[in-house]
């Protein structure tokens, strides 16, 4: 099953593309009504919508990603380093890219 778009959300919410946009977005206060931006949410939860996010950051020019280097991947404390690096850059809106460094050193 693939992942729905915000397309599908438009289409089963019964709205443009753009309306979906702008309350993804925030950016509808003052352009649509709070009744259309609850059901826009509603929908794009019910199916189970995420945003893309290589698309946005093609968008908005920036990766909105960290590299964590580390000196072993085998290393427990590393595994967990890399456990809370990504947690927390996930509530920031980031990812993480995990680079081994090639001669152990970090």
């Amino acid at each position: 099953m693939t992942r729905p778009t915000s397309r599908d959300v438009a289409t089963a919410a019964g709205v443009s593309q753009a309306t979906v946009s702008l309350v993804l977005g925030g950016k509808w206060p003052g352009r649509v009504s709070e009744r259309t931006a609850t059901h826009v949410r509603e929908t794009a939860t019910r199916l189970g919508y995420r945003p893309n996010l290589a698309a946005r950051n093609l968008r908005l020019g920036s990766t909105r990603t960290a590299l964590l280097v580390v000196p072993a991947l085998t290393n427990e404390f590393f595994a967990r380093v890399y456990t809370g690096a990504a947690r927390v850059a996930a509530e920031h809106g980031f990812g993480v890219v995990l680079y081994p460094s090639p001669d152990g050193t970090g």
